[in-house]
């Protein structure tokens, strides 16, 4: 197969295949945009983007609709076609038809790649190409571990049946219909089914990718000291790694495991960048090396968890950056208390302040649950007179 930087239409390659990325999805279960999460040096889109392209497949299209604003100026530099999809809201098969629907009739057939299965190998989409018929019975799976994964390539022979169905369960159910049309191409490559809905799917990805370190703690310091963290912020950010470690450790106790050293590096950067315009995503950049602790840097401000999801230990960061104010450690009531104050003349801000405590309220509820006890009666009671409210 071509490598990186190769024609992919030459001589050995005779079918003009489309590559379409779907991101246009809200993300609900992970929490983040998934698209733009950290992996090793490049977001999971870019990772997505360059597994074609190493393979040498150059026409790639990406479906945009939620935060399409963040994800274009990627597209623009990468210099691939965005396709804007303006029924994002009503699911992922929206976004295949718009993906399909762009093709035209040079186009032989196409992958078609969730943003969040990234870690496509280049010899992966050989084989699949290798197995191409552009006519009927043209619908080619990986499989590994005896199950299909993605992408699956699709020859445009099917693209009026994909615009045209109306049936429940998508593209996944329209293509049951040509089971007799699929071949199965066997392959040792795990990304094909490493999708990540899930913090824990996001980890699992991130361990499978070989980049999923932590900082030791002089690296925190040197990094917070290199980018000119005030020294209030850091004993800020000093008792809310404290707390989130002491609140880790009692969940673990609970049977919660959390990783005590994620919670302690995460919460000593969550303000690295505080002094900064949209200082989470601001400080997600500064530690993207680390990309674990990048994601919860990211989210410190504004956390997607639902009660129906696990806690993982961006909730618990998250919460501890809401018990404390300044270098004390408060309750929630007084913290949310004087945040209202503090803004009351500020109806948007004010608006922010409320949702955020809200979601801390519900996730100190949740630990409560597990714990079955007082979070502030366990804090008073094991890291001393410093505990407030």
């Amino acid at each position: 197969m071509n490598g990186i930087g190769a024609t992919p239409y030459s001589e050995s390659q005779k079918f003009h295949i489309a590559a379409i990325i779907l991101a246009a999805g809200f993300s609900l279960r992970m929490k983040s945009f998934k698209p733009l999460l950290p992996l090793g040096s490049a977001s999971v889109i870019e990772t997505a983007i360059q597994s074609f392209r190493k393979a040498g497949f150059m026409d790639i299209r990406v479906v945009l609709g939620h935060k399409a604003g963040e994800l274009l100026p990627i597209c623009d530099a990468l210099g691939v076609q965005p396709i804007l999809n303006e029924d994002y809201a009503e699911g992922m098969f929206s976004s295949v038809k718009a993906g399909v629907k762009s093709l035209g009739r040079e186009v032989d057939g196409f992958f078609l790649l969730p943003a969040d299965n990234p870690l496509i190998q280049a010899d992966t989409l050989q084989r699949l190409y290798e197995g191409f018929n552009p006519g009927p019975g043209g619908i080619v799976y990986p499989v590994c571990q005896g199950k299909r994964g993605h992408p699956p390539l699709i020859s445009r022979s099917y693209r009026d049946s994909i615009l045209s169905w109306r049936g429940e369960g998508g593209l996944r159910a329209l293509l049951e219909h040509y089971q007799a049309d699929a071949l199965e191409v066997g392959t040792e490559d795990q990304g094909v089914l490493l999708d990540m809905d899930t913090p824990e799917d996001y980890r699992t990805l991130l361990k499978h990718y070989g980049c999923a370190p932590t900082p030791t703690e002089f690296e925190c310091y040197e990094l917070l000291k290199g980018n000119n963290t005030p020294d209030q912020v850091i004993k800020h950010c000093e008792t809310v790694a404290r707390l989130s470690v002491f609140l880790g450790e009692q969940l673990s106790e609970a049977g919660l495991h959390l990783n005590r050293e994620l919670l302690r590096t995460s919460a000593l950067l969550h303000d690295i960048a505080r002094l900064k315009p949209n200082h989470p995503q601001e400080g997600a950049k500064l530690t993207a090396a680390y990309p674990e602790v990048s994601a919860i840097i990211a989210a410190h401000m504004d956390c997607l968890w639902e009660p129906s999801q696990p806690l993982t230990e961006q909730e618990i960061v998250y919460l501890a950056d809401k018990l404390v104010a300044k270098e004390r450690i408060v309750s929630l009531q007084e913290r949310f208390k004087g945040s209202v104050e503090r803004h009351q003349n500020e109806p948007e801000v004010l608006e922010h302040v409320y949702r955020r405590f809200g979601q801390a309220y519900r996730i100190h509820d949740r630990v409560e649950e597990i714990l079955g006890k007082s979070v502030q009666t366990l804090i008073k009671s094991n890291l001393g007179s410093d505990v407030h409210g």
